[in-house]
Order: structure tokens, then C-alpha cells, then sequence
């Protein structure tokens, strides 16, 4: 394993620099420098939009009860995308363009987690999938059912809304009732 990633990162900056010397020549020097710093560009707004976003993420899914492994995993994916974009090169610049994409980020995650943990143990979707759930898809619990997502039971009470009601403590003391 430690022998192919050495010989990966000895002879992908070779191809790279084969590979820009040949589309040089075939698109010419400007095309190809319009390239190399568009990438880098598009590269370092994914960077810098993933800090705040996957932050954002990871809050989002521990409130909603769920490991935030997918957010993490997904939020990971995009900033070597942007890594990758950065990178001069056809080959990286071609990798980094194709983890842009949701459904190869979801495949590459899900490998990544059955990989790490076992098949099974994690759920991995990507942000996008979530932001496109509705509410009226969102599981929903009825009285005296488990919770739509299988999280637990239901537990009925009673309550009062506090913020409905004004108290000024100044002027109704609290009973003591000893």
C-alpha cells in the first residue's frame, strides 16, 4: 500500500506535467493558463465556502439526533475537491470536477465508511439530499406510537407555555408553600 501511494505521488506530477505540455500545444499557452488559475480559483471558493457551510452541517445533524458522519464525510470530500482543483494539473483538476458531483460524493463516502467501519454501520448521505427532504416527508409520530424514525417512544403530558402568560416577579412574588 505504502509502495503504490509513492509510486502514485512520484509519477502523477510527471503525467501532469506531460499531460498540460500536450494540451498546450493544442489549445496554446493562453487556453491553457486560463486553465490552470480558473481551477485554482473555482478551487479556493470551494475551500473557503466549506468552512462556515460544513461547521453548519455537523451542528445540524447532531440537533436532528444523528451522527454527524455524513455531513463530515461529505463537507471532507468537497475540500479535497477544492484541494484538488488547486493543484495545477488535467488529472487533478479532472478528479477534483468529479467530487463536485453529489452522486460520486455519496459512492466514494459509502465505500470510505464500509471501508473504515463495516458495511452497515453508518448512514451517509450528502447535504443535498437533505436539503431536498420537504417537510411533509419528514417521519412523524402519532399518539402512543414509536417516533416516525424508529428513534424511541412517545411521551405524553401536559405543559403550560410560559411565554404566554407576562409575569413581573417584582409584583407577584412566588408562593411559598412550606
Amino acid at each position: 500500500m505504502r509502495l503504490a501511494l509513492l509510486a502514485l505521488l512520484t509519477v502523477l506530477p510527471f503525467l501532469e506535467i506531460a499531460l498540460l505540455v500536450k494540451f498546450g500545444q493544442w489549445a496554446g499557452v493562453w487556453l491553457t493558463l486560463a486553465e490552470v488559475i480558473g481551477s485554482a480559483v473555482v478551487g479556493v471558493g470551494i475551500l473557503q465556502r466549506q468552512g462556515v457551510s460544513m461547521f453548519m452541517r455537523t451542528q445540524e445533524a447532531v440537533m436532528r439526533g444523528e451522527p454527524p458522519v455524513g455531513a463530515m464525510l461529505d463537507g471532507g470530500l468537497l475540500v479535497m475537491a477544492g484541494t484538488l482543483l488547486i493543484l495545477p494539473g488535467l488529472i487533478t483538476d479532472t478528479m477534483g470536477l468529479l467530487l463536485l458531483l453529489p452522486p460520486v460524493r455519496h459512492v466514494l463516502a459509502g465505500r470510505l465508511v464500509t471501508g473504515m467501519f463495516g458495511a452497515g454501520t453508518v448512514r451517509v448521505d450528502t447535504f443535498e439530499e437533505d436539503r431536498r427532504r420537504e417537510p411533509s416527508q419528514e417521519p412523524r409520530a402519532r399518539d402512543g406510537q414509536r417516533g416516525g424514525d424508529g428513534s424511541g417512544p412517545v411521551i405524553e403530558g401536559d405543559f403550560e407555555r410560559l411565554d404566554e402568560r407576562t409575569v413581573d416577579p417584582r409584583k407577584n412574588p412566588p408562593e411559598n408553600k412550606s
